[in-house]
């Protein structure tokens, strides 16, 4: 049986601009199979899985905009998503990145609040999603689902420490490290070439707590020492390792 997409809804936002289409995913099979291979099967009664969807966002999507009203509560099962934050000052700064398989809204749901940061698709996602109605008729009578989120919330709260100490404390050779290394690595944690566009050097710098010009220093530092190439308006990660030796472990996932 073919997988079904359907638009359910188009969203713009200002800062930054995207266009959001979050597809609806028609295909039982498919929702089965991601809940088999995260283990999530069985786990919640038999009213929180049949209210269980998929959806799935492009690359560069967002899937929540600050301030924006949450409706779903998300578990991201396939793809990797970047969690930032706009200050006051217009400038963004960067909170972490999220493999499957982690959960997007719950904070908000449990104390009714709209969204508090800005998740983006680094690229194609795909999430199970439970709508507001239904957690509130059935998952959250569930007390294996409440365990569920109740894990997840502690977990973030545990590694949230982390990524603030980076972006206060660390050198930005460290944190350009970090955020390279978090980008490079996929689902399974094995490393694929990734490239960068120089022309998103300045959100990136933006997003790290620095200047362009003190990024572009550390680029040309990582450039000589064969750790990244820098050929035609991109930048590719040529040195894993040598990446994961600097960020020492302070990755923002």
């Amino acid at each position: 049986m073919p997988i079904q997409w359907v638009i359910t809804g188009i969203r713009v936002r200002s800062f930054p601009f995207r266009v959001v289409n979050m597809k609806k995913i028609n295909d039982p099979e498919a929702l089965r199979s991601l809940m088999d291979q995260h283990r999530i099967s069985g786990l919640f009664n038999m009213g929180t899985e049949a209210a269980m969807e998929l959806y799935s966002f492009d690359k560069g999507e967002n899937v929540c905009s600050v301030d924006d009203p949450i409706d779903h509560l998300f578990m991201l099962v396939k793809g990797k998503i970047k969690i930032y934050r706009v200050l006051p000052n217009g400038k963004s700064i960067l909170i972490r990145f999220y493999n499957p398989l982690s959960t997007i809204g719950d904070l908000e749901m449990l104390n009714d609040l709209t969204a508090r940061s800005t998740v983006e698709s680094v690229n194609d996602t795909i999430f199970i999603g439970i709508h507001r109605q239904a957690l509130e008729e059935t998952a959250y009578q569930d007390p294996a689902f409440l365990r569920f989120v109740m894990k997840h919330l502690a977990y973030k709260l545990h590694t949230f420490s982390n990524a603030s100490s980076l972006n206060l404390l660390y050198p930005v050779e460290t944190r350009f490290a970090s955020y390279l290394v978090s980008i490079t690595m996929d689902d399974n944690d094995q490393a694929q070439i990734e490239e960068i566009k120089t022309g998103k050097l300045t959100e990136i710098a933006e997003m790290l707590g620095t200047s362009y010009r003190h990024l572009n220093r550390v680029i040309s530092q990582f450039a000589e020492e064969g750790i990244v190439e820098r050929t035609r308006g991109s930048l590719f990660v040529k040195d894993i390792q040598r990446l994961k030796q600097l960020a020492n472990g302070n990755l923002y996932s």
